[in-house]
């Protein structure tokens, strides 16, 4: 079942998605931060379509990373940034929609001016890797 594969995945820095972005995530003690890149996903440039596309391949992506990893705390994704706000504001309610599956408490509070979209996520257990560690 190559399980041990499976845990490394889990416990890895780097989240790849099919459109050949990647998500980049950090723990620390007081936060997590994801960062979106495009990656592998340039094609000549990115159009404001694809981008919107890329950061909704990666919400759906951070969504389940979330549980599981059991991330909690406070939560800072820097997505691709985005030139029209319509689209943030389709990303944010996007996000909202696909937290609300999640049997934690998650509150996608807004996204700053700095274009970063701010989460809580109660605390429940340690995370994945806190678990593992013994």
């Amino acid at each position: 079942y190559s399980l041990e594969t499976k845990v490394q995945e889990a416990l890895g820095k780097c989240v790849w998605l099919k459109s050949g972005a990647n998500l980049i995530i950090e723990s620390t003690e007081c936060l997590t931060t994801i960062d979106v890149n495009s990656a592998k996903a340039i094609k000549n440039g990115l159009s404001q379509e694809t981008i919107l596309q890329i950061n909704r391949e990666a919400a759906k992506e951070i969504s389940i990373q979330l549980r599981l990893r059991n991330l909690s705390g406070i939560i800072i994704i820097d997505f691709i940034n985005m030139e029209n706000s319509d689209n943030e504001d389709s990303l944010l309610a996007y996000m909202k929609n696909l937290v609300t599956d999640d049997t934690i408490t998650t509150r996608v509070i807004d996204i700053t001016h700095l274009g970063l979209m701010e989460l809580t996520r109660k605390k429940v257990h340690k995370h994945l890797s806190e678990q593992l560690k013994g």
